[in-house]
Formats: structure tokens, C-alpha cells, sequence
């Protein structure tokens, strides 16, 4: 047998060189998008409640594409936001750079990373599972933020989202926005809005004001 033939029968015998099958493949790319999370606030100290309106803003009927302009919000108005809708369209791709023993994972393998939850914790997928409000500290963000140590892997691509939540006007009237940095009194847990750019959460916006606790109630 020459030494081509001998190669071609060795790496059919390998799983490995032989490739992944139907269920591997399903498992790495992930469950079917978009990710939709309902009744969340994607962010550490994220707080349903009084928030104030930062800019003018449509309201929609719902937040699903059949969606229609219902009414609007002007900048200072004080709504309650009810709840919320986070969508994932495409998640975050993590590169393994180091062993992962709990995670069985190994350099060059993929984590999909989809709602962040705050303070490092997010909801991943990792070799065909689920893994809830797991803590990520040992990622590295795109930016170079996130892991201080032990870091065993990196963002190498950073995926897409909306968060849709659900608004009462002072009038009594309900609807949905697209939440883009137009609330303030977001965050119970204070600190510089600028802060939230240097982590995960950054595409949610999160703010807060000095102002918040003086507003009246709704």
C-alpha cells in the first residue's frame, strides 16, 4: 500500500481527522436564532421600575416584527418599565485558549456566549448544552477588558442584540421601545454610566442619574 493509501485509511479510522457528524456540527453552531429571553434585565443591578426618559422615544405595539408605532415618550417624562425582552441575534464567539477541566474544553474550542447577566455571569453554550448564569471571569473581552487572571480564553468575535422592553406612561398607556442608552434609573446600583463600555453589558446601555430617588412615583 503506498504511503497516500496508508494516510487515507488512518484518517478515516479517526474520528478526528474523519470530521465532525450531523450532531456534532448541530451542537457547535449552537440552538436555532434568534436567542429570545423574556421577562429579563441583561445587566447587573438592571431594575424593572421608575426610569426616566433621557430622549424622545417611539413606543410600539409589540416587540416582535410585526410591530406598529403606537405612541411615543418625550425627554424627562417618568415611565415604569414593566419588563423586558432580550434578543440575541447572533451571540459572542469565545476561543479556548487553555484547558478547561470543568468545562471539558480545550484550546481551539468554541464557547457561544448569548445574555450577559452581569458581573461576568452569562448564559453560554458549550458542547451541545445549556450553561446558565455561568461566571465567565476567565474570558477576555475583545477589547482586552473582563479576565484580570487565569485567563483560559478570548472573544474573537462579538455577536448581536436588542433588548426590547415593555413601558406604562404616566397616561396609562402601555407599549414597547427598543432600549439604546433613552433611560436613565436603570441601574439600583449606581456608579458612572461611562463605566459600562468596559464590559459586556455595554450594548444594553445601562445608565443612572444623581436624580433618580428625588422623582414622584407613577
Amino acid at each position: 500500500m503506498s504511503t497516500v493509501g496508508l494516510s487515507l485509511v488512518l484518517c478515516l479510522l479517526s474520528p478526528g481527522c474523519a470530521g465532525q457528524g450531523p450532531a456534532d456540527k448541530a451542537a457547535a453552531q449552537g440552538p436555532s436564532l434568534p436567542v429570545i429571553d423574556e421577562n429579563a434585565c441583561p445587566f447587573e443591578g438592571c431594575t424593572f421600575g421608575k426610569w426616566i426618559v433621557a430622549r424622545d422615544s417611539s413606543i410600539f405595539s409589540s416587540w416582535k416584527e410585526d410591530r406598529k408605532p403606537i405612541s411615543s415618550v418625550k425627554k424627562g417624562e417618568v415611565v415604569a418599565g414593566l419588563t423586558g425582552v432580550p434578543i440575541t441575534y447572533e451571540p459572542d464567539h469565545i476561543q479556548v485558549l487553555k484547558p478547561n477541566p470543568e468545562l471539558r474544553l480545550h484550546p481551539g474550542d468554541t464557547i457561544l456566549r448569548y445574555m450577559y447577566r452581569g458581573e461576568g455571569f452569562a448564559d453560554i453554550w458549550v458542547k451541545g448544552e445549556w450553561k446558565k448564569e455561568y461566571h465567565c471571569s476567565f474570558t477576555t473581552e475583545k477589547d482586552g477588558s473582563g479576565c484580570l487572571r487565569e485567563c483560559s480564553a478570548k472573544v474573537i468575535s462579538e455577536g448581536r442584540r436588542d433588548w426590547w422592553v415593555r413601558l406604562k406612561t404616566k397616561q396609562g398607556s402601555m407599549g414597547w421601545t427598543k432600549e439604546d442608552g433613552q433611560f436613565d434609573c436603570m441601574d439600583s446600583l449606581g456608579g458612572d454610566p461611562s463605566a459600562a463600555t468596559s464590559n459586556p453589558s455595554a450594548f444594553f446601555h445601562p445608565l443612572n442619574s444623581s436624580s433618580c430617588a428625588g422623582q414622584i412615583g407613577l
